[in-house]
């Protein structure tokens, strides 16, 4: 996959919200609005700008996977619903690593694999039908 890293502070990342002002870090961007998040420091704690900034990432439709997580990422990303998975990154890391992201079916149309990945297909209708109460008519 071809990856590009973005750092805080650069044209590139202001581009994405990702403002120097607010935050010290660096991510990857990849085909298919793959972005993968390796370091992020808030510089006003407490203050939403990290949760903002997910959220204006997955509503811009990226695949935002945040690698290796400390516990306090790890709870703001389960409010957010990320789900633990396991990838490889040998560019940056020896071995497998974890990574969080959104489950494959909430991934909008044309991002990332289109919901397969890994010899792995979600029919997303069959989920919905099992996560959404019936509708009386």
């Amino acid at each position: 996959m071809n990856m590009h890293r973005i750092e805080s502070g650069t044209s590139d990342g202001d581009a994405l919200g990702f403002f120097e002002s607010l935050f010290s870090g660096w991510l990857e961007i990849g085909e298919n609005h793959r972005l993968y998040l390796h370091f992020i420091i808030s510089r006003d704690k407490n203050k939403g700008n990290t949760q903002a900034l997910l959220r204006q990432w997955i509503a811009q439709g990226y695949d935002v996977r945040v690698v290796m997580p400390r516990p306090i990422m790890q709870h703001l990303l389960k409010k957010l619903q990320f789900v633990p998975s396991m990838e490889s990154l040998p560019e940056w890391y020896d071995g497998i690593v974890e990574c969080w992201r959104r489950p494959k079916a909430w991934l909008w149309p044309g991002s990332s694999e289109n919901c397969q990945e890994a010899g792995e297909f979600v029919d997303v209708d069959e989920i919905k039908k099992e996560s959404l109460p019936e509708q009386g008519l």
